[in-house]
């Protein structure tokens, strides 16, 4: 199958309903398997990289720039941003786009598809990933980057492969280097690099749309910003989401490049971003507005949108 021969207009459709289920009870039941494998302290700390590499993936990548537009790069780096959320499981560029951007228009309101404030926790947390109708890629929502670049339809289309090359080359590496601390540690290097981060950064995921919306603010989380929804930060999640769960902010100006708008507010994505900049990979990141910053240190009403 010819690359430019896959349209760039219309529902995308990838794989399908059954496979997603299947697909996702693999992960987690998979990541049990730590439990029955040699272990090392070199496939933990591989582990941990190999899940912060993933959030980065879905935060700084799909999220940040596809999303939102939070900065500029090249071609070559964009197909870099669109293939690493698509080898840690998260589904393909143009799918993010789709669904996202009519999150942000809909948020907390019928229309929004992961809002627990209409369709409850759990829904919201991964029951919104089992639908059907959330499976699609509307390329027309995406048409931006779905009729300039013909690599990104396809990426979005066969997202699935790179996962599973991905879970190849882990084991070859595990198997037959000493990467881990010793060779032959093919299915260990399985279980806990493949498996285990990405389940974790799956639920990582999840945690944006059922901790961070509709939970009254406490201790844990608050509003920075009077927005029309029901977002909130939610500051214990900012290191494991590297920035991500400064929700409250991002739905305040969700085009910067940043979302913990303080200096005090970790995030850990917008650290590497400023890295990848510094070197080149990518350029002008979008900043927040003086006049937002100065909003946001006023006091607000600790309150949330309800039904």
């Amino acid at each position: 199958m010819k690359l430019l021969s896959l349209p760039s207009t219309g529902i995308q459709s990838s794989v399908s309903f059954g496979v997603i289920k299947v697909r996702m009870f693999l992960v987690h039941f998979f990541s049990l398997g730590v439990f029955f494998v040699p272990y090392t302290h070199e496939l933990a700390i591989a582990a941990a990289i190999s899940y912060f590499i993933r959030v980065f993936a879905w935060e700084g990548g799909a999220h940040r720039y596809f999303a939102h537009r939070g900065y500029d790069t090249s071609r070559a780096f964009q197909l870099f941003l669109a293939v690493l959320p698509a080898a840690a499981a998260v589904r393909g560029p143009l799918w993010w786009i789709t669904h996202h951007r009519l999150h942000h228009r809909t948020s907390d309101r019928p229309d929004d598809p992961t809002s627990p404030i209409y369709y409850g926790f759990w829904y919201s947390h991964m029951g919104w990933f089992f639908n059907q109708k959330n499976s699609e890629t509307d390329l027309d929502a995406a048409k931006e980057f779905a009729a300039r670049f013909p690599e990104l339809v396809f990426v979005n289309k066969y997202h699935y492969i790179f996962p599973i090359l991905l879970l190849i080359s882990i084991y070859f590496v595990g198997e037959y280097t000493a990467l881990f601390g010793t060779t032959g540690l093919g299915w260990s290097a399985v279980f806990w690099v493949f498996f285990l981060s990405t389940m974790l950064s799956l639920e990582s995921l999840f945690t944006i749309n059922s901790f961070v919306h509709g939970i009254k603010p406490g201790i844990f989380n608050h509003r920075q910003f009077n927005t029309d929804d029901a977002t909130t930060n939610l500051w214990p999640m900012c290191i494991l989401t590297m920035g991500a769960s400064w929700h409250n902010n991002h739905h305040r100006y969700a085009g910067s490049a940043r979302t913990g708008f303080y200096w005090w507010q970790i995030d850990l994505t917008y650290y590497v971003l400023r890295l990848l900049s510094l070197v080149g990979l990518i350029w002008n990141l979008r900043t927040v507005p003086k006049e937002v910053l100065e909003e946001g240190r006023k006091p607000v009403p600790q309150t949330i949108l309800t039904t």
